[in-house]
């Protein structure tokens, strides 16, 4: 319809411009014979339908020009229907086309024999004249036509780029801010940057040398200096023509295009699901319905089990089944990174907060903002860092390493351990206030030995994949087999029995796997010749030790000789001294005596931490003390 009435707006235009020149009225009609323009007694005729059996038909129709130059008795007056009561003495009928379609006529017709005599007498010149007004009006048309198509198309760009989540500002060489999207201004305005120009010039001063001279520019971490402050944002730039004239620039503020791409990251995982989880034992399918309901609730978990249990397994089902799956699940082991870092990584840092601290990063709960953080071997995390840990799940917000300003985060925690938290607390190396945080859904998660019918129901799984894995065709355990791993304790529970079935379908060579493999494989693989010497100049202890074994026991004899010197002491004391005689922290002393099983005996008339009601007292002051120690 629009298109319709700028037809018929320069159509009027255009007959106005003829008439002034031949002193002849002109009209125009579309192609549904409508009259959309006239001059003369056709100005009050506009908008009524043309017969179509006439000179106006014709041209229409064929496409070709027609001159009727005595009314009545040419051709095509012959069928008209008007030919009784016409007045017209000539016309001159000319099609106005878009490509090849005629969409129109122009009409100069004659009401007096005078004007009629112009027109045969200048016939050829009439029709040069009115065809070269109709190519003007057709030029006019696709010229405004085009207008409006580009307008509706940078309405329709704009619209998409202002519903777009990403911040867009379009450059031209010289640096003029030619747009700038809706999403952009809010980057802006959540920056506090009043003088948006002002820093946009800033911007460009950062990108133009790379983007006029056509480097990639993909996701770049820029600083842009304006008014005494620095913004850190991340950039890509793209060139929008082959001469290089203007440029579209993305941005995305730093810290959340972190979180961006942890998100992102988290979501290409394989997903995994209360399915992933095999079973067929009682106990296990219990503990998989607690987790199920676990993750209908947005309530802190934690989660025991035994190391090679599957609790990251249990973890990930949960945040999977919750209202949280779309959002990040970030996990990190407390037990695997140094004290010093963990908080760093926890919290996330400031530049400068410490040396080789040279950019701002955001820790795990910025990260899992919104999602899920699984803190592993929580038992392992430093006593001076529960602390910080309790004050996050009681205020939801953290402040990063060498920062005052607080941040409000929406997490869930969930929290795994292999240790007895309870006896972690009688240690004084876990706060209890932490533990009832914490321990709001617990979730124990039964051993593998505990569960027989799972250790060949899994075995027969784990062979099958290990088939495909290997391009194997082993069938199954032997009975001699199945009674070894029966019998067996499976320290390490799913996980070691993923390893010796591994190693057995490798070198399996029949259709069952056989009992010597398996014997060979619990035994540790040694298969040291009896009477090899080892090589020449390492003090090993014994035939197939390695340096890392003889340092462990090393490690474990020294402890040991610690403790003992102590033992006449109250537990409290001897930890006391362990620790300043090793130079190291009670965490890590704890650890170590964890690792190499060694027990801290027991002052025998010393009352119980728990009855005495002085642990929170022990736990201030013990770890005051050994906190500064060696970690």
């Amino acid at each position: 319809m629009e298109t319709q009435k700028i037809f018929a707006v320069i159509a009027q235009k255009v007959a106005e411009a003829i008439e002034a020149v031949v002193n002849i009225d002109v009209t125009v009609m579309d192609s549904n014979m409508v009259r959309i323009a006239g001059t003369g007694i056709y100005k009050d005729r506009i908008g009524l339908k043309i017969e179509e059996q006439t000179a106006f038909g014709y041209a229409l129709k064929t496409g070709r020009h027609y001159v009727v130059e005595t009314a009545r008795e040419s051709e095509i007056c012959a069928v008209c229907e008007r030919r009784v009561r016409c007045s017209e003495k000539a016309e001159v009928c000319m099609p106005l086309k878009r490509g090849d379609v005629p969409i129109g006529v122009i009409g100069v017709i004659a009401f007096t024999d005078e004007q009629r005599d112009k027109i045969v007498r200048n016939k050829a010149q009439y029709i040069n004249f009115i065809q070269k007004m109709a190519e003007l009006l057709e030029a006019k048309l696709s010229e405004e036509r085009m207008s409006r198509e580009n307008q509706l198309l940078a309405l329709r760009l704009k619209t998409i780029l202002n519903t777009m989540q990403e911040a867009l500002v379009v450059f031209n060489r010289s640096g003029e801010i030619l747009y700038r999207n809706d999403p952009l201004n809010q980057l802006l305005t959540e920056l506090s940057i009043s003088d948006s120009g002002g820093f946009l010039t800033g911007l460009w001063d950062e990108l133009k040398e790379k983007a006029l001279n056509r480097e990639v520019v993909e996701n770049r971490k820029i600083r842009v200096r304006f008014h005494g402050q620095v913004t850190t944002l991340v950039a890509s730039v793209y060139t929008m023509d082959a001469e290089g004239s203007e440029f579209i620039v993305k941005l995305h503020e730093f810290i959340r295009f972190e979180k961006k791409m942890i998100r992102y990251t988290q979501q290409n995982q394989v997903n995994v699901d209360f399915d992933s989880i095999l079973t067929v034992s009682e106990s296990l399918l219990d503990t998989k319905a607690t987790a199920a309901k676990a993750a209908e609730s947005d309530s802190n978990v934690l989660i025991y089990g035994e190391s090679g249990t599957g609790k990251e397994l249990f973890a990930r089902a949960i945040h999977n089944r919750s209202k949280r799956r779309d959002n990040a699940f970030i996990a990190i082991n407390c037990g695997a990174i140094p004290d010093e870092l963990l908080e760093s990584e926890l919290f996330g840092h400031e530049k400068g907060a410490f040396t080789g601290a040279i950019n701002t990063r955001i820790g795990k709960f910025e990260g899992a903002d919104e999602g899920t953080l699984f803190l592993d071997e929580i038992s392992e995390m430093p006593y001076a860092l529960q602390v910080k840990l309790l004050r996050v799940l009681q205020e939801k917000e953290i402040c990063r390493v060498g920062s005052n300003e607080t941040r409000k985060i929406d997490i869930r925690i969930i929290a795994a351990t292999n240790a007895d938290l309870r006896e972690r607390i009688e240690e004084s190396t876990f706060r209890e206030d932490l533990y009832y945080r914490l321990n709001i859904i617990p979730i124990h998660i039964p051993p593998l030995r505990e569960r027989v019918q799972d250790i060949i129901y899994l075995s027969q799984f784990y062979i099958g994949q290990y088939n495909l894995r290997f391009d194997k065709s082993v069938k199954r355990l032997s009975k001699n087999a199945e009674a070894l791993f029966t019998a067996h304790a499976w320290p390490g529970n799913v996980r070691e029995l993923q390893n010796i079935l591994e190693y057995a379908v490798n070198f399996e060579t029949g259709d069952e796997i056989h009992e010597d493999l398996i014997k060979r494989r619990l035994a540790g693989g040694n298969n040291r010749l009896k009477g090899a010497a080892p090589a020449a100049g390492l003090p090993l202890a014994h035939p197939g030790a390695t340096l890392s074994s003889d340092m462990d026991r090393v490690e474990k004899e020294l402890i040991q000789k610690t403790i003992d010197a102590h033992s006449d002491l109250k537990h409290k004391e001897i930890v006391k001294n362990a620790c300043k005689d090793l130079n190291i922290s009670r965490t890590t002393l704890y650890r170590r005596l964890r690792k190499h099983a060694i027990t801290i005996p027991r002052f025998k008339n010393a009352p119980s931490l728990r009855s005495s009601g002085t642990s929170h007292a022990l736990t201030s002051s013990a770890r005051a003390e050994g906190e500064g120690k060696e970690r």
